[in-house]
């Protein structure tokens, strides 16, 4: 088999599993469903065990078992496999610890199996593969490593950066011919320029522009706001985002200057969050992406007049 088709389609697997992970962390209501998840993404893996293998696909989950060699963990996979059952068959709702088991289990599989049968480190499989924004990506690659190498400072920085050139990367390409997107919803409101002096100044006057420069700021947040829902992203998990990271601004060269205010807990399982959390951004925006010279020709219609 291709190497780069295995390793797109262990990514996709790895997704699912990434899914089943999340799912297993919400509330008792909804956790049950990372059991689906789990499954799923082992019998992909299964399936493309088999393949690889140049064995016949099997009609039956267990099967694989007998016919792929080497595959470890068959009593406990078996067990996943009836909670399954019970739950989609029968409507029998797993409980927290068969939630827990469930996700040990289906970690314990990619673990193990990976390397036995593909030769790879399910550790090493990196979903950043699925991200087509080149910057964004390059950022999470350096955020992840500083995560892994303890460096937690740099994971922050990075992840940071990457979340808000992916806003800027997917919004480039929306841009029309006098420089705007429609995700650009406000335009600061300016005082009246002064005919006056600063001796002049008046109290009435420094009342009004500090109201104006507040007004300018609520329109700011309430676009910053409006503009991450409107993207379709998951607006309660930006705001920790926010919380955790420091305040970003991006020069006209891309570089970008950082301001940390406060004490951050910046724990390691924060910074996983932060990252998965742009991961998962960056997957939603590509699920629908355009680009604006491809839809509207007022541009080029206006070229042609100046020529």
């Amino acid at each position: 088999m291709d190497k780069e088709l295995l390793i797109k389609r262990l990514t996709i697997i790895k997704l699912l599993y990434k899914i089943g992970l999340a799912q297993s962390q919400n509330s008792e209501l909804t956790s049950f469903f990372s059991i689906l998840s789990f499954h799923d993404s082992i019998e992909m893996f299964l399936k493309l065990a088999a393949e690889a293998k140049g064995k016949q696909d099997c009609q039956h989950f267990m099967e694989y078992w007998d016919k792929i060699p080497g595959l470890t963990l068959k009593e406990t996979m078996r067990n996943l496999n009836n909670r399954r059952i019970n739950l989609k068959h029968k409507g029998l709702i797993p409980g927290k610890i068969e939630i827990e088991t469930s996700r040990v289990n289906a970690t314990d599989f990619f673990q193990q199996n990976t390397p036995l049968i593909f030769g790879l480190n399910f550790s090493d499989i990196s979903l950043f593969n699925l991200i087509k924004f080149s910057k964004p990506k390059e950022y999470l690659i350096l955020a992840q490593s500083g995560l892994d190498n303890g460096k937690i400072e740099v994971c922050i920085e990075e992840v940071t950066k990457a979340f808000y050139e992916l806003l800027y990367a997917y919004k480039e390409t929306k841009r029309d011919w006098v420089n705007k997107t429609h995700f650009d919803l406000v335009e600061r409101v300016k005082y009246p320029s002064k005919s006056y002096s600063f001796d002049n100044e008046t109290k009435n006057d420094k009342i009004l522009e500090d109201l104006f420069e507040k007004v300018n700021k609520n329109f700011e947040r309430l676009e910053n706001a409006f503009e991450v829902v409107s993207l379709g992203l998951d607006y309660r998990k930006y705001i920790m985002f926010k919380i955790l990271t420091p305040i970003s601004h991006r020069f006209s060269d891309g570089r970008y200057h950082l301001e940390i205010f406060g004490e951050k807990n910046w724990t390691k399982e924060n910074c996983q969050f932060l990252i998965d959390f742009v991961l998962e951004s960056a997957l939603k925006l590509q699920e629908f992406d355009f680009d604006f010279e491809n839809l509207d020709i007022t541009k080029f219609e206006l070229e042609l007049i100046k020529e």
